[in-house]
């Protein structure tokens, strides 16, 4: 089978679209990914998978890029993508087109009925979906084009009138799934549950991070995954390391993620004011977040936005994995692995109560029972194999019957 990847972000960046990659490689199959590019080689094997680049900075440059711009924004049908899937099918008959991008949603649907091939959507979250990414490239008109033309009414009109077209739809939780199904009134037995499992050896092939500036071997070490959160919940996580730092004495935490210079700024003011400036500290350059769980006892999750409610983190997962215990807020699906594996707390928003629950898992009895919970997930419930598994299966189901009502695997509740 050979499967062809579409997606608006780069490769291998992508640690979602890489794994999908690596499962089916892993499982005999072919897989193109046709992404966007950003300086390197527009042709490259990476692991196996053939990813042709289309350069970023040609896209919507010369009469060719100024007209495919225009097609793409009054159809929402991307010229480049479909010239490109066009090309990699001459070379190789394509099986099946997976579409990782809202963005290239009605493209990838656009392939699959000029080919005759199934069409596979792995999307978050309606509201996830829907919401824009932020783009830093090009000119000012680029930039406003692009907020008019992607605006979330014009994305969220296309995903509902285009999502029930896709063969299978791939979603990240079950939460995501009963979204779709209940509110988008997809057929339930199109769309499967993949999680953002990592890795069963990230962890063992984790260097840690340097440069801490205290000796984290004896200090309690909290580690809070920083990207897509809010600036008001990363000020709530440093009151409440100041508040919680009357009863761990020996608390440092490590706020990783790219923060904007404003936005740091105001963090770095609000913890000397707070008298925490000494263990609040920010690693902004280094975002890497596992190379600081490797030295961390507890992992925070902050309270994002209304588009997380229906989405788990890849960091919940990372956390797992390194057998460091979770502090989350209480959205559905956190809530409900959290108190499936018992490998971490879910507190109420606000300082005080993340503030109690960083003093209580400052005692190693109680640190130390949610670690092996979270170990025991990770070797388990959340195995990476078993969800790798479950998405050769769906791909395979799609040439292996031609009829729409095959049962598509779901992740266990």
């Amino acid at each position: 089978m050979h499967v062809c990847m579409l997606t608006a972000g780069t490769f291998p960046s992508d640690e979602r679209l890489t794994r999908t990659g690596a499962a089916l490689r892993a499982g005999g199959h072919a897989v193109t990914v046709c992404a966007r590019g950003t300086g390197g080689p527009t042709g490259a094997i990476v692991d196996g998978i053939d990813v042709r680049r289309l350069p970023d900075d040609d896209l919507y440059s010369g009469p060719k890029g100024i007209l495919d711009g225009a097609r793409y924004a009054l159809s929402y049908v991307q010229p480049a993508w479909l010239r490109a899937a066009s090309e990699i099918d001459d070379e190789r008959s394509i099986d099946v087109c997976c579409v990782a991008d809202l963005d290239l949603l009605k493209t990838g649907l656009k392939v699959g009925s000029k080919l005759g091939v199934p069409v596979v959507a792995d999307l978050p979250s309606a509201p996830a979906a829907t919401t824009p990414a932020e783009s830093v490239r090009g000119g000012r008109l680029r930039q406003y084009a692009r907020r008019v033309f992607h605006s979330p009414w014009r994305r969220d009109r296309t995903l509902g009138k285009r999502i029930p077209d896709v063969d299978r739809l791939v979603t990240t939780c079950e939460e995501a799934r009963a979204e779709y199904v209940r509110e988008r009134e997809i057929d339930p037995e199109r769309v499967a549950v993949v999680r953002n499992t990592v890795e069963p050896d990230l962890a063992a092939g984790t260097e840690p991070a340097d440069g801490f500036g205290f000796d984290h071997e004896a200090a309690f070490v909290v580690t809070v995954a920083a990207d897509g959160v809010s600036q008001e919940s990363l000020e709530t996580v440093v009151v409440a390391a100041a508040r919680a730092a009357d009863r761990a004495a020996d608390l440092r935490v490590l706020i990783v993620g790219d923060l904007e210079e404003a936005a740091l700024d105001d963090l770095e003011r609000l913890a000397r004011r707070r008298l925490a400036a000494g263990r609040v500290s920010f690693r902004t350059e280094d975002g890497k977040l596992a190379s600081y769980l490797t030295a961390s006892d507890v992992c925070v999750l902050p309270e994002r936005s209304q588009a997380t409610e229906t989405t788990v983190p890849r960091a919940f997962f990372t956390a797992l994995a390194f057998g460091v215990p979770v502090v989350a807020g209480e959205t559905p699906p956190l809530k409900r692995l959290l108190e499936r594996t018992g490998a971490g707390l879910c507190v109420r928003h606000g300082t005080g109560a993340l503030a109690g629950a960083l003093s209580e898992l400052a005692g190693p009895d109680r640190r130390g029972e949610l670690a092996t919970n979270a170990q025991l997930a990770a070797e388990g419930a959340f195995d990476s194999e078993r969800d790798a598994d479950r998405l050769c299966e769906l791909y395979e189901s799609l040439l292996a019957t031609p009829e729409p009502d095959v049962t598509v695997p779901r992740a266990d509740s």
